[in-house]
């Protein structure tokens, strides 16, 4: 097997709901975890959340490496975590996205 095969990409969706605001983005990654660990690296350098980006990015990536992400209920490929940032909800979803037909 190589590389490609056992580290295969897909397109993950990924909604944020925190301070008032919906914010949604796609990343391709090899496992929901690793999606969410790239979508925290971006906000930590295009700061989309001003002071806070790099706060919330470390309460995000907290909540994947500690396996917090929870299958939806009756559903398959969609996960959700919650977190706090200064005593404010953060309410996110992970999707695993088919990508379009080329």
């Amino acid at each position: 097997m190589n590389f490609n095969e056992s580290q295969r990409m897909n397109l993950y969706t990924i909604i944020l709901e925190f301070g008032g605001g919906t914010y949604v983005s796609q990343t391709s990654a090899a496992s929901k975890e690793s999606a969410l660990s790239a979508w925290c690296d971006t906000i930590r350098t295009d700061k989309d959340f001003g002071p806070d980006s790099s706060r919330l990015a470390e309460e995000v990536e907290h909540e994947a490496n500690a396996a917090r992400l929870s299958l939806l209920d009756g559903l398959e490929s969609a996960w959700s975590f919650t977190t706090l940032l200064n005593d404010r909800l953060i309410l996110g979803h992970v999707i695993k996205t088919a990508s379009p037909a080329a």
